[in-house]
């Protein structure tokens, strides 16, 4: 079995956490301030860089264990010796 392949490295992903905090502190700075702009924007970015955040985090790593399951089960599917029944 071959394992999946991350294109994306830990640095890459690090720098888009950091790079989402950045955009989150600046809208909230722009917002205290009274920046209208600001306020417009954050609306709409604000739920977009959390939501990077946490799969940056913890959803992907969480799930890509899956890869690998997924990965076995259909190595399984195709090999008629790992299926009792198929000789039957």
């Amino acid at each position: 079995m071959n394992r999946p392949a991350y294109r994306t490295s830990k640095q890459a992903l690090w720098a888009s956490m950091v790079l989402a905090w950045v955009v989150i502190l600046a809208l909230t700075v722009g917002a205290v301030a009274g920046v209208e702009t600001a306020v417009a924007f954050g609306a709409v970015a604000l739920p977009s860089m959390v939501a990077m955040i946490v799969a940056i985090l913890g959803l992907h790593r969480a799930f890509g264990s899956l890869d690998y399951r997924a990965a076995a089960q259909a190595s399984r599917a195709y090999d008629p010796r790992a299926d009792p029944e198929a000789g039957a």
